[in-house]
């Protein structure tokens, strides 16, 4: 774990009881905070007006018959970690097994495909992580866009969006098409979405990036991390980088994106030292290295044929050896 620094402190904004919040951009800083015992993803609606807003967005509105996503899940929840773990070796299991969609997802890295929506076929790959049937669409994809930006959504299209419909049509499409299933449900949204964004992020480095880069440097300047995290405290917190104790009507703003993007370490993009790890952690990187290196072994430039011959020759050689 990183240690947190006293040099790059937190932004808090405090108004008495009514508003607290912080915003941490620092990786320690992030990686202290989230395993500390006090620190959880519930959000207690009474702390603040504040809480009460985030608490709306995030268990009535990406609520899923009446139940939270696993994402937003708090820390002792029942069988929280069971599952979470349950998962993770599910999708551990899927590491070796690329199928058609990433196949199609690394012609498009290389230049080679021709896709109308490469975001449809992420979220196609996404859903077979769970189901082996899952069919994503247009109206999926756009459906679970809507999902992924919901929590950023400004007060007024959110309210437009609640009356009319919307939000509840865009719920309806991915649960549908995620058979209800919840891990599925935020894989082919919330989930989905980094994704996408990181795979579109790779084809334009494919074309103009240093070829002598590795696949983990490519990885660490392409993967799209979640742009913030949401906790609260059950307790007053005190910290080695703060000059007052966080307290329950505090809410913390965990700017992974950004913490990511000055480290390039992969355990804070996925949280995956603490508790509250993706799932995904170890099958999405892999995914993104496998597109990489078909993208660059594949590349249209004149020494293709010459690198094809010299892997069909080291296969003989391995063949008839």
């Amino acid at each position: 774990m990183l240690e947190p620094s006293t040099k790059n402190k937190p932004i808090r904004i405090r108004f008495g009881k009514l508003i607290d919040v912080l915003l941490v951009s620092d990786p320690g800083q992030i990686q202290w905070l989230n395993a500390h015992a006090n620190i959880d993803r519930a959000i207690d609606p009474r702390a603040s007006p504040v809480h009460r807003f985030v608490d709306r967005r995030l268990r009535d509105d990406l609520g899923f018959g009446g139940k939270l996503l696993p994402i937003f899940l708090a820390r002792g929840a029942p069988q929280r970690a069971e599952r979470q773990r349950a998962l993770e070796q599910r999708l551990e299991n899927l590491r070796g097994a690329p199928g058609p969609e990433r196949d199609r997802i690394a012609a498009y890295v290389s230049g080679e495909g021709h896709v109308d929506e490469i975001g449809v076929l992420v979220q196609q790959w996404c859903g077979r992580l769970f189901f082996p049937d899952y069919r994503a669409s247009r109206e999926t994809y756009a459906a679970g866009r809507k999902l992924a930006g919901w929590p950023t959504t400004l007060p007024l299209r959110a309210f437009r969006d609640r009356v009319s419909g919307r939000l509840d049509h865009a719920k309806d499409l991915v649960a549908g098409a995620a058979s209800d299933d919840l891990h599925c449900i935020h894989g082919t949204s919330i989930g989905m979405e980094n994704v996408a964004r990181s795979v579109r992020r790779l084809r334009r480095a494919a074309h103009s990036s240093d070829r002598t880069l590795s696949p983990d440097e490519i990885l660490r300047h392409c993967l799209r991390a979640p742009p913030a995290v949401l906790r609260g405290c059950t307790a007053e917190v005190t910290t080695p980088f703060l000059d007052r104790p966080l307290t329950p009507h505090t809410l913390i703003v965990l700017l992974v994106a950004r913490a990511y993007q000055s480290s390039g370490d992969l355990d804070v993009a996925f949280l995956s030292d603490g508790w509250s790890r993706c799932p995904a952690h170890e099958v999405v990187p892999e995914m993104l290295r496998a597109l990489w290196h078909s993208a660059h072994h594949d590349e249209r430039t004149p020494q293709r044929l010459f690198a094809k011959i010299n892997d069909w020759s080291r296969q003989v050689g391995r063949a008839v050896s």
